[in-house]
């Protein structure tokens, strides 16, 4: 059944997913650069709109990796249940 194969392969990434979200590095990762974008924010001044805008920018697109991260676990847990059904 291919849908079958489907599911059972969104199952699969989900769980590489779920397990990338709880590598002890990948969150140290995240964490670290997270803050050091805020403290870059912080001690910007607001004369530097550029600069402010780049790590505007590059926070935004680490919590988009990590949301999307987050998404493949979610369709991973759905697909588990569309199969158990």
């Amino acid at each position: 059944m291919e849908n079958e194969g489907k599911l059972r392969q969104d199952i699969d990434r989900g769980e590489k997913a779920q397990a990338l979200l709880r590598n002890e590095i990948l969150i140290e990762t995240f964490d670290f650069l997270e803050k050091q974008y805020h403290e870059a924010w912080a001690n910007s001044s607001v004369d530097q709109n550029e600069a402010r805008e780049k790590v505007f920018m590059m926070l935004q697109n680490l919590q988009t990796v990590k949301q999307h991260i987050e998404s493949v676990v979610i369709t991973g847990k759905f697909a588990n249940d569309q199969l158990t059904k």
